[in-house]
């Protein structure tokens, strides 16, 4: 896996559901933590502590305030372009229906055209299929979305999550 493919997991993992111990001791691993605090300073202090019950909780209210309950951040192309993303979900709909593509579990309940779902079929192409996937699927909103997404975020770990997508 390349260094971009794993960036681009880790968004996607980040933006598909709300973050869990298990994610965030991924974060929190030495060289990793290191890298993310570079990108995002104000994640230093989130990834150099245990998170208390209560951390989780902030970071799952963050998490609905921006991508679940009348979304700040909309995070499927559909809220971004009405044309294209149908057509981008119907493009990744028949790619799940016909067995050309299969998601972790997490990832299922997804809509085809959610950025997080976009992010992890990037990671599993390469080559002249995947600059086509980019230029179709993702260059068309998902800076926009990072942009939003910047802004709008009161939370660290999705600040980071912006800057990792704007790279």
């Amino acid at each position: 896996m390349t260094p971009e493919s794993a960036v681009q997991q880790l968004a996607a993992t980040l933006l598909a559901k709300e973050i869990t111990p298990e994610v965030l001791a991924t974060l929190q691993q030495p060289g990793t933590s290191e890298i993310l605090k570079q990108i995002e300073p104000s994640c230093a202090d989130i990834l150099d502590q245990e998170w208390t019950p209560q951390a989780f909780e902030d970071a799952a209210v963050e998490f609905c305030r921006l991508f679940v309950l009348n979304p700040a951040v909309p995070a499927r192309a559909a809220a971004y372009f009405e044309k294209d993303a149908l057509e981008i979900a119907g493009k990744i709909q028949f790619m799940l229906d016909n067995g050309f593509l299969e998601l972790p579990e997490s990832f299922q309940t997804l809509a085809p055209d959610h950025v997080a779902t976009l992010l992890l079929i990037q990671t599993t192409i390469s080559g002249d299929d995947a600059v086509q996937f980019i230029s179709d699927n993702i260059t068309p909103w998902v800076p926009q979305f990072a942009t939003s997404l910047l802004e709008k975020s009161e939370h660290p770990i999705y600040r980071l999550v912006a800057k990792l997508l704007m790279n």
